[in-house]
């Protein structure tokens, strides 16, 4: 739900968006620093390719949502348009794995390579940049699991979210699946400081 909370003249600006737009608003404020692939918006919200093509573009015209080379996210006027206060932080998932990586590894490189793809059943959904570093997120079809790569200061870890605890086993599967994955990235010569 787009935050209440805004100023008066912003609030009228949200009050004139179209249904499918404000879903897409929404959706995407709710992290921020996220950019989320186009795949990703659809299926989470379940939303015709051609009307979320269409609120993208209204968004996009009125400077609430930017396009960048790895998916959507909001804008700085969008931020100040919406409440900070109002957005619930995801709860933390579950760390199926963390290990050492090189402080030389070219992570631009490696985000290069991995942005977009699949991996086994999981699909690229998104790519976050913050000052403790960058995550990469993938998620099965139905959005029950996304498993997430936080990649900072020397340091991978595989983190899963899923809908209900029963499905725990199997995000830790794809969890390894998707380290694998990166591991077998790392390890090729074109990134330095790991040897197969």
């Amino acid at each position: 739900m787009v935050p209440t909370t805004a100023e008066p003249a912003a609030k009228e600006h949200l009050d004139d968006l179209r249904e499918h737009d404000r879903e897409v608003l929404e959706f995407l404020s709710q992290d921020p620093m996220t950019h989320v692939a186009f795949q990703g918006i659809r299926r989470r919200l379940g939303m015709h390719p051609e009307k979320l093509s269409r609120a993208l573009h209204r968004l996009a015209d009125d400077s609430l949502v930017e396009k960048t080379d790895v998916g959507y996210r909001i804008t700085r006027k969008a931020w100040s348009i919406l409440s900070p206060r109002d957005w619930t932080p995801e709860p933390p998932g579950m760390t199926v794995l963390q290990t050492y990586i090189p402080a030389s590894l070219d992570l631009r490189g490696l985000v290069t390579t991995l942005r977009g793809s699949w991996v086994g059943p999981l699909r690229w959904y998104g790519l976050s940049e913050s000052p403790e570093g960058l995550r990469l997120s993938w998620t099965l079809e139905d959005e029950s699991i996304r498993v997430e790569t936080r990649i900072g200061a020397g340091e991978l870890s595989v983190v899963a979210h899923v809908a209900s605890p029963d499905r725990l086993d199997e995000a830790a599967r794809l969890g390894h699946l998707l380290f694998r994955e990166i591991a077998t990235e790392i390890s090729r010569d074109r990134y330095p400081g790991l040897v197969a």
